[in-house]
C-alpha cells in the first residue's frame, strides 16, 4: 500500500467535517479519520441551513385522512397530508404506479390515471439545488436531467427522456457484453417493482426523523433544505429497498443511502399522486472506503430523503429486506481510485457514489473504490480487489478505472496491470468495462492527459474484447462546453471550489451522467436495459 499523506485544511473547519477519500492527493491513501484534504485552499464550508419546518413522521391520534374515498392513515405520512396506507382507496383521480405492484386490498377511484413512466407533475422542475448540465433537457413534466452534449473533441452521450411507464416490461433475453459473460435477463420498465421485493409500509416511514441541513447539504447528501433520516439497523448485506413518493400536496423528493450515495434524482410528483421506486441497496460494514480509516458510519441500512421548502419531499410507506435467492440482485461492482469512490463526507462526491441514481434494481451497486489506489495496489488488496472477488457471482459486472496514481508508470504496464483485472473477470463469467479516469481541471480549455493512461485502458479493452469508456475524453468535453472559466468550474463542480482533480457532489453527479450516457450511446447489451 502506497504511503498515507495529509493535508490541512482552513482552521474554520472541525475534524468531523473532513473526508478521507476526498483529502487523498491522489497519489497515495489516506488513513485516519478526518483525513485531510490535499487541495490548496482546502474545503470551503457553507453555512448550515436549518429545514424550516422539516417534515416529522408523527403520530397523531386518529392520523390524517386521505382526500375523498381515502381511509384514515395512522401516521402523517407525507409533508401535506399523508397517502392511503394499504389497503387503503386512492383518492378520487389518484393515479396506478407505473409497473409498481398494488398495495394490499387497495383499488383505484374512478377517473385514476396511470402514470406514464413516473413522470411529474406538468412542468416539475429539475431539483432545487442541482443545475442541470450544460446541454442538458429536462423531459417534459419530468425530474430527469437530459444527458450533457460535450464540445468538439469527444461528445457526451445524450440521456434518456423522461421516465417512461405503463406496466412492467415483458423479461427478455439477457444480452451478452463482448468478452464478458451473458447479463441477467429483462427489460424493466422505471418505476417497477421486481417479484419479491417487499411491499412499501407506513410503519417502516414512521421510524424515519426530520433532520437539518448542514453546511448546505442534508444528511445522506440532499440539497434539501427539508431533510429526512432513516436508519433501519440490520447486518451488512444487499437490501432489496421500495419506496412510495408522492402525497396530497404537489412535492419534490431526492433519495439517497448509506454515505451520501445517491440513488434517485429529484422527482416532482404533482398532488394526489404517488410513485412506487425500487432500489437495491449495497450495505457494507463501512459505508464508504474499504481500506481508509473513517468512520464506519450508521449500522445496518440508512436511507434519506429531502426537497425543497416550497415543495417538501413526501414519503408514504418504505419496505426493505435483506435478499434472498428468490430477490439476487445483478450487481456492479466498481474498483478505483479517490475520484471514483463513496465519499465518507458531503464536500466531496466519487462518480461511483452517484452511478446508483442510474441503476434500476433488481440491479445494484457495490462501491469498493479506494483514494490513493493505483492499477497495481488495487489488485494486490484483500480488502478490495480481494474482496470483490470473493463476492461477485456468475453474471455480474466490475468497472474498473485507474490511472491518476499510476503517475510516472509507463503505458504498457499500466495495460498489463488492467488486463489482470478483465482476466479475472472473463474467467469468473462476470463483465468488465474498462473507464479511463475523469479529466483533471488544471485548465480551461483542459490541458494534457496523456498521464491519466486512458490509451493504456483503451489498448487494453481492445486486447481483452470488453467494451471502453473514454472518461477522459467525455468529461474533457463537458468542462469545456460548460462555457465558464476554470475558478467558475472549480467553484461549482469541484471539492473546496479549488481542487483541480476531486469532484463534489454535484461534480461526481456530473461525471456519472457521462458514464450512464456512455453505456447507452454504446448500447452495452445486458446493462442498458437496466440504466435509467
Amino acid at each position: 500500500m502506497p504511503t498515507l499523506r495529509r493535508f490541512s485544511l482552513f482552521p474554520l473547519f472541525t475534524l468531523a467535517g473532513l473526508m478521507a477519500c476526498s483529502g487523498n492527493n491522489s497519489e497515495g491513501p489516506q488513513g485516519g479519520a478526518g483525513g485531510t484534504q490535499s487541495s490548496s485552499g482546502g474545503l470551503q464550508g457553507g453555512g448550515g441551513t436549518t429545514a424550516a419546518g422539516g417534515l416529522t413522521a408523527g403520530t397523531p391520534a386518529g392520523g390524517t385522512t386521505s382526500p375523498a374515498g381515502g381511509t384514515t392513515v395512522p401516521l402523517t405520512t407525507s409533508a401535506s397530508g399523508g397517502a392511503a396506507d394499504s389497503g387503503g382507496t386512492s383518492a378520487t383521480g389518484g393515479i396506478t404506479t407505473a409497473g409498481g405492484s398494488a398495495r394490499s386490498g387497495g383499488t383505484t377511484a374512478a377517473g385514476g390515471s396511470a402514470t406514464s413512466g413516473g413522470t411529474t407533475a406538468a412542468g416539475g422542475s429539475a431539483a432545487g439545488g442541482r443545475t442541470p448540465l450544460a446541454g442538458g433537457n429536462t423531459s417534459a413534466g419530468g425530474s430527469e436531467r437530459g444527458g450533457t452534449t460535450g464540445a468538439a473533441g469527444g461528445a457526451a452521450g445524450s440521456g434518456s427522456g423522461g421516465r417512461t411507464g405503463g406496466v412492467a416490461g415483458t423479461p427478455g433475453s439477457g444480452g451478452a457484453a463482448s468478452g464478458g459473460a451473458a447479463g441477467a435477463a429483462g427489460n424493466p420498465t422505471p418505476g417497477a417493482v421486481p417479484a419479491g421485493y417487499p411491499t412499501p409500509t407506513a410503519d417502516n416511514y414512521a421510524k424515519c426523523t426530520s433532520t437539518t441541513a448542514s453546511g448546505g447539504l442534508c444528511p445522506g447528501g440532499g440539497a434539501g433544505p427539508v431533510c429526512i433520516a432513516c436508519h433501519f439497523g440490520g447486518s451488512a448485506g444487499n437490501y432489496a429497498v421500495t419506496v412510495t413518493l408522492g402525497g396530497t400536496a404537489a412535492s419534490q423528493t431526492y433519495v439517497s443511502c448509506e454515505a451520501n450515495r445517491g440513488l434517485l434524482k429529484p422527482v416532482s410528483i404533482g398532488a394526489g399522486q404517488s410513485q412506487t421506486y425500487a432500489f437495491v441497496v449495497n450495505v457494507r460494514t463501512k459505508e464508504s472506503e474499504p481500506a481508509q480509516a473513517v468512520s464506519a458510519g450508521t449500522p445496518g441500512l440508512d436511507m434519506y430523503f429531502s426537497g425543497p421548502t416550497a415543495t417538501p419531499p413526501a414519503v408514504s410507506a418504505i419496505g426493505y429486506a435483506l435478499v434472498t435467492a428468490a430477490t439476487k440482485p445483478t450487481m456492479i461492482w466498481i474498483a478505483g481510485d479517490s475520484t471514483t469512490c463513496d465519499q465518507p463526507g458531503s464536500g466531496f462526491g466519487g462518480w461511483g457514489q452517484m452511478f446508483p441514481e442510474h441503476v434500476m434494481a433488481p440491479f445494484g451497486v457495490a462501491n469498493y473504490a479506494d483514494s490513493g489506489e493505483s492499477s497495481s495496489s488495487f489488485y494486490g488488496s484483500s480488502l478490495l480487489w480481494g474482496a470483490i472477488k470473493s463476492q461477485w457471482t456468475a453474471g455480474d459486472w466490475v468497472f474498473i478505472q485507474f490511472g491518476h496514481n499510476d503517475k510516472g508508470v509507463a503505458d504498457a504496464t499500466v495495460q498489463t496491470n488492467l488486463e489482470k483485472y478483465v482476466t479475472d473477470a472473463q474467467a469468473a463469467k462476470v463483465n468488465a468495462i474498462l473507464v479511463s479516469p475523469p479529466a483533471r481541471v488544471g485548465s480551461i480549455p483542459i490541458g494534457d492527459q496523456s498521464s491519466l493512461h486512458a490509451i493504456s485502458a483503451s489498448g487494453a479493452a481492445k486486447d481483452k474484447g470488453v467494451p471502453f469508456i473514454d472518461l477522459t475524453a467525455l468529461s474533457t468535453a463537458w468542462y469545456n462546453g460548460l462555457g465558464m472559466t476554470q475558478t467558475q468550474v472549480l467553484a461549482k463542480y469541484h471539492a473546496g471550489g479549488t481542487d483541480v482533480t476531486h469532484t463534489s457532489i454535484a461534480g461526481a453527479e456530473g461525471l456519472a451522467d457521462l458514464v450512464a450516457g456512455e453505456i447507452k450511446t454504446q448500447n452495452i447489451s445486458g446493462l442498458v436495459e437496466y440504466v435509467r
